[in-house]
């Protein structure tokens, strides 16, 4: 069962202590969780789909949050999905040995096989009157993996619970003797997908036994995630600390300038700010009030100055902006972001 206690302890200190997020995804959540799913929420999805939660994922939605802080870019909420696929078994499972060799060498052989010989070999066996082009015959050989192996390998008896970054999506099985696990699920091999083995020049299908191997089961992953918090947490030098409280001190500072409409005083402060020596966590904040700076006082050049010294310190991932992963509402995406109100409440005063 997930440590729950612990969970909560280490993501406190987290919340606080964590300001430049090491951890790769860990700025899109900041160690946020969303609102609890309500238990008759669930209760109601399962009934309806006549499908169980794995205990220690259910425990995540209803105790913790429904989705934010978790590994990468953290837990994707559960949405409640009706959706048949759910209730097919998986076939990552023990019982399913067979046919799960079976779609992992059909789905080897796709990916291997040499299109433009498949097609001239297509074109001699088929008239020309009945003849496809390339792209609608490429199209077709697609739709047909797509039927009988994709939908099994990467849909039956599993839910999509995070992505770990490109194509690498998590997925929890729902089914089978390994129900409650999650594995890495990508339809890319460019992304390393386990299913043929490495080196390179002994690639094959992946058989269930080695596959198997890969599992972790959800308590596994997700207080690996906790763990790497911890340790991040408790190496912060001393030096690290006393600048992040300074910068606690100055976001407070400022907030309640802003919040007394003190625009005068929000300007001093930020002049005095040098954005390449922030943590990532302040550069976001400062950029949540850049708008309405530039509203209130729209002729001092000091601050469009002081945000494009904010531009050259951002880092980017994949187009995602790392230094400004607050949200004022739910977009509906895979990943909501924190709300402004609860990034703000970790920049509190230590109780």
């Amino acid at each position: 069962m997930l440590d729950i206690p612990k969970i909560e302890v280490v993501l406190h200190q987290a919340k606080r202590w964590d300001m430049d997020f090491p951890l790769f995804g860990s700025h899109s959540h900041a160690h946020l969780f969303q609102p609890p799913l309500p238990e008759e929420d669930a209760a109601a999805w399962e009934e309806l789909m006549e499908v169980c939660l794995p205990e220690d994922y259910r425990l995540y939605l209803t105790r913790l949050g429904n989705g934010g802080a978790g590994p990468a870019y953290g837990i994707a909420p559960f949405r409640c999905p009706l959706q048949d696929c759910l209730r097919e078994p998986a076939v990552f499972s023990d019982d399913q040995a067979e046919r799960f060799n079976d779609l992992a060498r059909r789905w080897y052989a796709y990916f291997n096989e040499d299109e433009e010989k498949l097609y001239e070999a297509y074109c001699e066996q088929t008239p020309e009157e009945r003849r496809m082009g390339f792209n609608d015959w490429d199209n077709s050989r697609y739709r047909f993996i797509e039927n009988t192996v994709v939908h099994f390998l990467f849909k039956s008896g599993q839910l999509f619970i995070a992505n770990q970054g490109c194509s690498q999506d998590i997925c929890l099985l729902l089914s089978g003797s390994h129900r409650g696990f999650c594995h890495g699920n990508s339809r890319e091999y460019d992304y390393s997908y386990p299913f043929w083995y490495q080196p390179a020049d002994h690639r094959a299908a992946i058989t269930w036994p080695r596959y198997r191997e890969a599992l972790t089961t959800f308590e596994d992953y997700f207080m690996d995630y906790v763990d790497r918090v911890e340790k991040v947490c408790d190496e912060l030098t001393g030096e690290k600390r006393r600048q992040f409280l300074r910068e606690q001190a100055q976001v407070r500072d400022f907030q309640r300038a802003v919040e007394a409409k003190d625009w005068t005083a929000a300007l001093t402060m930020l002049t005095g700010l040098e954005p390449a020596a922030l943590s990532i966590k302040s550069r976001s904040f400062y950029l949540y009030h850049e708008e309405a700076l530039k509203e209130h006082l729209p002729d001092r050049p000091e601050i469009p100055l002081f945000f494009q010294k904010v531009d050259k310190t951002r880092r980017y991932s994949a187009g995602t902006e790392f230094t400004c992963f607050w949200s004022e509402k739910d977009s509906g995406d895979d990943y909501p972001r924190p709300h402004f109100s609860d990034f703000l409440e970790t920049f509190a005063e230590a109780e």
